[in-house]
């Protein structure tokens, strides 16, 4: 019996399995489609479906409530923070800078500028809206430590929870879908391509994904 042994094993270890399997997570999701055994793409879709809800569930269009709040507080600080401490000054000019500077991404330094609210007349009012973009920060960072573990490259893990989140963020599962491409010369073994599915996109039959591993 296999109680409790789901998942091909593919004649390989663990290890490899992993290997394998982030792998080709990896170059779907960066080129959109793959041609590989029947076998791999099916056991391919318990993995990538999970990230591709992982990147969606945390699309930064989602934050569009906490960057105004951010915003806002960072406004109303600005005066009451005029004639505070030096270090005080400095955790709002940081926070100030670096939300500036970024896109599609939280500041840094929220956590020095909600310990210096603390000791700022006035800046209490604004707690609520800081702690709140703060969870949100450290929710996102959690899901893109997640992902990382699941995926080889980093501008992969970007696309993810950019372009493929804002894309997906509106379809409740389904992102891939599997064609079969006919025996592979040599063991005879099935082929599939297994590719993204976008609003107008169509799988290619022409190799123009990539060949994944086995």
């Amino acid at each position: 019996m296999r109680h409790r042994k789901a998942g091909r094993k593919f004649g390989r270890n663990s290890a490899h399995r992993k290997s394998l399997i982030r792998n080709q997570t990896t170059s779907l999701l960066k080129h959109g489609q793959i041609k590989t055994t029947l076998a791999k793409a099916k056991e391919l879709r318990r993995f990538v479906e999970p990230a591709i809800t992982l990147g969606k569930n945390h699309a930064w269009s989602k934050y569009a409530s906490d960057v105004e709040a951010l915003n806002t507080a960072l406004e109303g600080l600005a005066p009451l923070f005029a004639s505070a401490s030096d270090d005080a000054q400095i955790a709002l000019a940081v926070v100030v800078e670096s939300n500036s500077k970024v896109q599609n991404r939280f500041p840094s330094g929220l956590g020095a500028l909600i310990k210096a609210c603390k000791d700022v007349s006035g800046a209490e009012t604004h707690l609520e809206a800081l702690h709140q973009v703060r969870a949100s920060q450290m929710a996102r960072q959690s899901a893109l430590g997640q992902a990382s573990s699941m995926i080889t490259e980093k501008e992969v893990v970007e696309k993810l929870f950019g372009e493929l989140a804002e894309l997906f963020v509106g379809r409740n599962g389904g992102y891939t879908r599997v064609v079969k491409a006919g025996n592979r010369e040599g063991d005879n073994a099935p082929m599939a391509y297994i590719a993204l599915v976008t609003e107008h996109a169509a799988v290619s039959t022409e190799d123009e994904g990539a060949e994944a591993e086995g």
